[in-house]
């Protein structure tokens, strides 16, 4: 008769005891991996994605990767020009040593200090960049634009969309795509159904996909898949979306 009490008592505890489940992946498909500089992810029928890191910087795959500056007074990212002619190189100062932002910037060429520029459309070359603080202080800082690769001109579409209104990748950029205006550019989603389309599109405001459907409502994280006709050749690949 005892055992048979301590065993209701044992059971009642039991089925008192407050059980907490956490959420948790069941499979052996997907999975994250992080070693000493490098990291893997993906899911279920997600590309792979690599990251690389060091100290000071952070690399991913698929995204434009601006090169960080610090002369210990200012602090700035430089794109290159992404080829011969394409003008697409920019500057972006993020910080000046006692002197407060906002920034406005303007820009001109060492060659010709008198016209401005426009600091998202420079060719490989020197600049003066004229940097005025939000209390009114100026610095100026001489930068220079490089060139990813001194053939002409080609198509580059990246494979990575973060629109978190960071600043960085928060729109889908086409390297050179305003080289060859005449385009149609069309986004699927993984079952594919169109989300998105845009006739000559270019990498301008109006013209540029932010990772929203037709409608301008946000489409949820995961892989799309592009078909972009340019003058007639055919163009097709991923665009992995994280917000």
């Amino acid at each position: 008769m005892k055992k048979l009490l301590y065993i209701f008592i044992l059971l009642t505890c039991s089925a008192n005891a407050q059980v907490v489940l956490e959420r948790q992946v069941i499979g052996s498909t997907g999975g994250y991996v992080v070693g000493t500089n490098m990291s893997l992810s993906s899911t279920v029928g997600e590309a792979v994605v690599q990251t690389l890191f060091s100290v000071s910087k952070i690399l991913t795959q698929g995204f434009q990767q601006p090169n960080s500056f610090n002369n210990n007074i200012v602090t700035y990212e430089i794109i290159n020009e992404s080829c011969r002619g394409a003008a697409n190189g920019s500057v972006y100062i993020s910080n000046v040593l006692g002197c407060p932002g906002p920034y406005s910037i303007t820009v001109v060429s060492v060659f010709d200090t008198a016209t401005a520029l426009d600091e998202t459309k420079l060719k490989a070359g020197q600049y003066i960049v004229k940097i005025v603080g939000a209390t009114s202080c100026t610095y100026n800082q001489l930068v220079t634009v490089g060139i990813d690769s001194d053939e002409g001109c080609k198509l580059k579409f990246y494979s990575g969309l973060t629109p978190n209104g960071d600043g960085d990748n928060d729109t889908w950029y086409v390297d050179n795509i305003e080289q060859f205006p005449i385009n149609d550019v069309k986004i699927f989603n993984r079952w594919g159904d169109l989300v998105w389309e845009k006739s000559n599109y270019s990498n301008e405001k109006e013209k540029i996909w932010d990772g929203t459907n037709q409608s301008g409502k946000d489409l949820p994280d995961g892989t799309y898949f592009y078909i972009a006709d340019v003058a007639g050749t055919i163009y097709k690949g991923w665009v992995e979306l994280t917000r």
